[in-house]
């Protein structure tokens, strides 16, 4: 995955988004197509749950919480204002049920519950909410509560809900087809997921939408089509409708005007770079993992790389040990930068070798 991206908006033309702030990202690049404001502090309203959802995929995946084991409802739960699944208090269900009525209807009810399952009360649980962002590098955002209920010192960006939705996305892929669910029936009552997009396009399959008084709609949408994956994170849009049709503007931009393809295969040398005091003269470097790029469609002939090699490398030198950064550029402009590593390992040289690669060094380093 390719970090440190610049926006490409310029190199194809972008339609008139009508919202406070937003970013769209392809999710197998991890390159950003296009973003307003995205850094900007906002409410993040009910797109909190995103956070709760992680933290919950991740005591399912660990083993702490059990699809089918019981849930009680504490008061807290069955009290909570807001969008609800209509649990009641002292009535047991099962985790799978509340992790839905969570992520369909944005039930309050049911992310207070899962949050006393995870971590014995919701104070504890937004600890380690806040704790988890930190550790994601989200530097815009804190959670006051689990739900996105209105509270002072509540906060995150689009930015950081993008990359929050990318983590969901890529760590639980086996959760992804219940954020997709249309409806969901609990306690003799049916309703509708919120998200418009998931009954105007098939290819929709998540992520999440909310509101307040001062922040307006918002959305987290993914969209996958021919095995590409975009995910549009938008805020302050004027209606439920008005989200729904400037988030579908922004993934057909993205779907229709970008291609996403393989760079480079993983462990594919990109470059030899000199080693002193080495067994060797010389390591290979590249990327240990496949590394993905999107561009506009007709960009890939346009493309082309620098790299910026770390000099002086001693020995020794460990595998995936940081060796440069390979810039890569549309035209003139840089859309993205990556850390190239070491493909293997490099040992010291005898005696002998070290003291040769002194002595260059030393002349290299008086006449530079």
């Amino acid at each position: 995955m390719l970090m440190g991206v610049l926006s490409l908006a310029q190199a194809v033309g972008l339609p008139e988004i009508n919202a406070a702030a937003y970013a769209v990202a392809d999710e197998q690049s991890g390159m950003i197509l296009a973003s307003q404001d995205k850094d900007a502090r906002i409410e993040p309203a009910a797109l909190t749950k995103l956070m709760t959802a992680y933290l919950v995929f991740d005591a399912l995946q660990s083993g702490k919480l059990k699809a089918r084991q019981p849930l009680k409802i504490s008061a807290a739960g069955w009290h909570t204002d807001g969008s609800r699944m209509f649990l009641q208090q002292g009535v047991p269900v099962n985790v799978e049920t509340v992790v839905q009525g969570m992520l369909v209807v944005s039930a309050n009810d049911a992310a207070i519950t899962l949050a006393e399952a995870v971590s014995g009360g919701e104070k504890a649980f937004v600890r380690r909410m806040n704790a988890e962002a930190q550790k994601m590098g989200l530097e815009n955002t804190h959670f006051v509560n689990c739900t996105g209920l209105p509270a002072e010192g509540q906060y995150s960006s689009v930015g950081d809900l993008l990359q929050l939705a990318q983590a969901l996305v890529r760590d639980f892929p086996q959760y992804q087809s219940w954020f997709a669910k249309k409806s969901f029936s609990y306690n003799g009552v049916t309703q509708l997921n919120r998200n418009l997009l998931l009954f105007r396009d098939d290819q929709v399959d998540g992520l999440a939408v909310g509101y307040t008084i001062n922040g307006g709609y918002n959305l987290a949408v993914s969209s996958k089509r021919n095995e590409r994956r975009v995910i549009v994170v938008l805020v302050g849009a004027d209606s439920s409708e008005a989200r729904a049709a400037e988030g579908s503007k922004l993934l057909g931009w993205a779907l229709t005007a970008f291609n996403t393809t393989r760079l480079y295969p993983a462990n594919y040398k990109v470059a030899d770079i000199a080693v002193y005091k080495g067994a060797t003269g010389k390591v290979a470097v590249g990327f240990l993992r496949d590394v993905y790029i999107t561009l506009p469609s007709d960009g890939a002939k346009q493309l082309s790389t620098e790299l910026e090699a770390v000099q002086p490398v001693v020995a020794p030198v460990r595998k995936g040990q940081g060796m440069g950064t390979l810039k890569l550029l549309f035209g003139k402009q840089v859309v993205a930068q990556q850390e190239v590593v070491a493909l293997d390992s490099v040992g010291e040289a005898g005696w002998f070798g070290r003291w040769l690669a002194g002595v260059s060094l030393w002349w290299h380093g008086l006449f530079s």
